[in-house]
C-alpha cells in the first residue's frame, strides 16, 4: 500500500508559546520519525481556492478567522487554542494539506495519507479537522 504524508513548515511557524502541550516539537518529533520509512510519499499541500471554505463556512465565519490573527505575539482564537502571526500560514496550509491527501486518494496516487498539520484547533470548529487526519481509498 502507497501512504503519502502530507505536511508544511508553515505548521513550525505556528507558536502557541512556552508550556503549551500543543507544540512545535510535537510536529518536528513526528516528522523525524515517519522520515526514517523510506516508503512513504511526502506531499505539499494543495493550493485551493479558498471560496471552497465557504462551502460549509458563512463569510463572516471565515473574515472572523483570517482577522483573528495577530501581528505580534500570541491571543486565544477561542477559550484553549493559542494563535500567533504564523498561525495563519499554518492554517491555510492545513486545509491545503487535507485537499492533498483527499486528491491524491481520489486519483489513485497512493491509497492512503497522514496529515501532519498544526495547528489542529484553529479549525476545529469548521473546515475539515485538519490535525492528524487519516484518508484511506476503499
Amino acid at each position: 500500500m502507497k501512504t503519502a504524508i502530507v505536511t508544511s513548515k508553515s505548521s513550525l511557524n505556528h507558536n502557541t508559546g512556552s508550556g503549551h502541550p500543543e507544540s512545535i516539537s510535537r510536529v518536528t518529533s513526528i516528522i523525524e520519525t515517519l522520515k526514517k520509512n523510506k516508503k512513504l510519499i511526502w506531499k505539499n499541500p494543495a493550493d485551493f481556492n479558498k471560496d471552497i471554505i465557504k462551502e460549509t463556512h458563512s463569510s463572516s465565519y471565515i473574515n472572523a478567522i483570517e482577522n483573528a490573527f495577530p501581528k505580534e505575539g500570541l491571543t486565544f482564537l477561542d477559550g484553549d487554542t493559542v494563535i500567533s502571526p504564523g498561525s495563519k500560514d499554518a492554517t491555510f496550509d492545513a486545509v491545503g494539506s487535507i485537499i492533498a491527501a483527499i486528491d491524491g486518494v481520489e486519483k489513485k496516487e497512493f491509497n492512503a495519507a497522514h496529515c501532519v498539520t498544526r495547528p489542529p484547533g484553529v479549525w476545529r470548529l469548521s473546515i475539515y479537522r485538519g490535525a492528524q487526519t487519516n484518508w484511506t481509498s476503499r
